[in-house]
């Protein structure tokens, strides 16, 4: 990482950005245009542990997001927060946006395990509603494996992720 100064290191601060990030941006290689990645942005649960970051998706049992992981399982991914924009009226070249983001690189997965198909579901909705106002926030929630059947689970293991940051002043 180019600036030190905005790197965020440690899970619980890794965890404290991605707690605030709604979607998660990622990309895979796609067989049919070779040379163009596929980017892809997709609510998320995750799971942090010792230097270890699990991303939970949901998605239709047939598409493109699956060919791509069935043929390529090496995929990128970004989520962000963005706050207010800070401008420099004598110097507009010093503006910037106030932001925190984690960025990564991982192996990609289908989940067959229906026990881990409830988990990252669980995760999943979990990650959504915090901070929503729906009178089930906070809330656990719990899926059967016949609820998990109706959809297909995927994940992203990563060991390769890395959070910047400039927060306000």
């Amino acid at each position: 990482m180019r600036r030190k100064d905005r790197e965020v290191l440690g899970d619980k601060n890794i965890a404290k950005i991605i707690g605030q990030c709604t979607t998660c941006h990622v990309a895979m290689m796609d067989d049919a245009n070779a040379d163009v990645p596929y980017v892809i942005p997709l609510s998320f649960g995750y799971n942090l542990k010792d230097g270890v970051l699990e991303l939970y998706f949901h998605c239709a049992h047939v598409g493109k997001k699956l060919d791509c992981i069935r043929k390529n399982p090496n995929v990128a991914f970004s989520m962000c927060v963005e706050n207010r924009i800070e401008i420099h009226e004598d110097v507009y070249c010093k503006s910037g946006r106030f932001y925190a983001s984690v960025v990564g690189q991982g192996k990609a997965e289908i989940v067959e395990d229906s026990a881990e198909k409830c988990r990252g579901l669980s995760l999943l909705m979990e990650r959504q509603s915090a901070g929503a106002s729906h009178p089930v926030a906070p809330h656990k929630f719990e899926f059967t494996p016949e609820q998990a059947a109706t959809v297909t689970v995927f994940k992203i293991t990563s060991r390769n992720f890395t959070g910047k940051a400039k927060p306000k002043a």
